[in-house]
């Protein structure tokens, strides 16, 4: 089969998503503007990481040759823009994670419930010429999906830390571990560290599950088409 580009299908995506995308797209090349005019290379570079991620649905569109991922509905690129909006513009430029002691679990655990709900439909995108996937090898690929994303962002955030002296995973003394009370932490930034990022993952983990459950009753009710 020959490979082709597909023209760009804008009428397939709600014009009210549409016009959240491209905010979410302005206000990632002003971060990374922002950011690499200051000299930090490492939040320039990932505003400009993201921004490219802004169009994977786009890019599944025009570069899917005809295959299963063209099925992928735009709501899940919108769930996706709205977590970069809220992490990256909010939690990181607006110090939101600094500044609210409860932010970065409550990011984790949204981020578990859109990335379960995404895979429960996505593992029925995947077999849709074998019909759809039994309930179970749903629930259980949506749940192993926001693990998957849990681990994969802690590894990010180890090797930002290793290669780029970031503090991700608050494994050092810096302004990121300010509001903390290394008492509770066996006064080691090293427990500190191990901590939060255990606490994310497990955040993520009981966002995975709360999506998995949402989406068994939902599609109960409202069949996929």
């Amino acid at each position: 089969m020959t490979y082709k580009v597909k023209k760009y299908p804008l009428d397939k995506v709600p014009k009210g998503q549409l016009a959240f995308w491209i905010i979410v797209r302005i206000a990632m090349i002003c971060c990374a503007t922002y950011s690499f005019v200051h000299g930090d290379l490492v939040m320039g570079f990932e505003s400009v990481f993201v921004f490219i991620f802004s169009h994977l649905w786009d890019m599944f569109q025009v570069f899917g040759n005809g295959s299963f991922i063209e099925d992928v509905p735009p709501i899940s690129q919108t769930a996706l823009n709205f977590i970069i909006l809220m992490g990256i513009l909010f939690g990181s430029y607006f110090c939101w994670f600094d500044k609210i002691s409860w932010y970065d679990e409550a990011m984790h655990c949204f981020s578990g419930i859109v990335c379960a709900v995404f895979a429960y439909d996505f593992s029925n995108v995947i077999q849709k010429d074998k019909g759809n996937c039994a309930i179970t090898v749903s629930a259980m690929f949506s749940l192993m999906f926001a693990c998957t994303i849990a681990v994969g962002w802690e590894f990010y955030e180890f090797i930002m830390d290793t290669v780029h002296g970031t503090n991700l995973q608050l494994a050092k003394e810096g302004a990121e571990t300010a509001m903390y009370n290394l008492s509770k932490f066996r006064n080691e930034y090293g427990y500190l560290g191990l901590v939060d990022s255990m606490t994310d993952m497990m955040m993520n983990s009981i966002g995975g599950v709360i999506g998995m459950i949402f989406m068994i009753i939902y599609r109960k009710k409202h069949p996929a088409k």
